[in-house]
């Protein structure tokens, strides 16, 4: 069963002292904060070609981090898809280093069907400089929870989290794709219960990043009253149970948006109960099925506000989709 550990800034320093780790995550002087969502990279070193298009990939990466400047970069599974794994994980992690941007990784469900257990990726990840992953009590990813401080450095103006949504059924006789466990949506509610009581009574703004989308999207996009933006040239293919997440979300009046990849031609936001359920933008090459432009989800959080600003970045540098979420809905950016 999986346990969830809360993150904090002490046990961020403390859980790893072979590499130097980020002091914590923390609003501009401008009051903004940038987070950069990277999804479905499938990087595969099986073939020189595959190895080629993974090239053209990291560089994407590199561009996008210097066009954009993020304070953040979440990588929203599905990371890489082919053996052998670890020199992949490698290159990537060290590329991220070189950056210098704080990150976090949660799996999806290819990334534990290469040569690398799930175990081995999350040693990996939590030994390199800049990672924000910590481990759980079995030697997995933990779900994490990172505060983002105000820009006086004084107290929590915002959270992010991010959570394993698992890869498959392993239940007899119920196939597809997996879902949230019991107690992570009972550690969700505690961590968002906790914050608001902290708070003064007030939720704190919460976004939350997994791989396999909600049940609740189906729905979502499909009713023409939601305000929404963006495409889907394909089903969603959510976990096959609903657990109950997208109530425990909505239930704490923190949560505002969450986004996954998995879907590779899909880049929608639609706005659910005062909730944006989002996806990135597929961030990959030509290792895998893709009909988008690949590209990067950005999305700008504004210090006191519960509302955030995102748009997609394109190869080619071009801004896709600028839109704000605010008032429970989604409307066309302006300047």
């Amino acid at each position: 069963m999986k346990r969830v550990i809360a993150w904090s800034f002490l046990l961020l320093l403390s859980l790893n002292t072979s590499a130097a780790r980020p002091q914590g995550l923390r609003f501009a002087a401008d009051g903004t904060f940038r987070i950069v969502q990277f999804t479905d990279l499938h990087l595969d070193p099986q073939t020189p070609e595959r190895q080629a298009e993974a090239e053209k990939t990291f560089a994407r990466i590199d561009r996008i981090i210097r066009t954009e400047r993020p304070d953040l970069l979440v990588f929203t599974g599905d990371v890489v898809t082919g053996s052998p794994a670890a020199g992949m994980w490698q290159r990537l992690l060290d590329t991220l280093s070189r950056r210098g941007v704080p990150y976090c990784i949660v799996l999806g469900n290819h990334d534990a069907e290469q040569d690398l257990p799930r175990r081995e990726i999350a040693r990996l990840v939590t030994s390199a400089p800049g990672s924000l992953n910590t481990l759980d009590a079995t030697g997995e990813l933990a779900d994490v929870e990172l505060p983002v401080v105000d820009s006086a450095a004084r107290k929590p103006a915002a959270v992010l989290y991010c959570l394993d949504s698992h890869d498959y059924s392993t239940l007899p006789g119920i196939e597809g794709y997996g879902w949230f466990e019991q107690e992570q949506i009972a550690w969700l509610r505690g961590r968002c219960a906790a914050r608001t009581s902290e708070n003064g009574g007030t939720p704190l703004p919460a976004l939350a990043f997994f791989h396999i989308a909600l049940p609740e999207y189906v729905a979502a996009w499909r009713n023409p009253d939601n305000s929404r933006i963006g495409r889907a040239a394909e089903e969603e293919c959510p976990g096959v149970l609903n657990p109950g997440m997208f109530a425990a979300m909505a239930e704490s009046r923190s949560v505002m948006g969450t986004f996954v990849g998995h879907d590779h031609d899909i880049d929608y936001l639609v706005a659910e109960q005062g909730i944006v359920l989002g996806y990135g933008r597929f961030s990959g090459d030509n290792t895998t099925y893709n009909n988008l432009r690949p590209g990067a989800r950005v999305i700008v959080l504004s210090e006191g506000v519960r509302g955030f600003e995102t748009w997609i970045r394109e190869d080619d540098g071009r801004i896709v989709d600028h839109v704000r979420f605010e008032g429970g809905k989604i409307v066309k950016y302006k300047q």
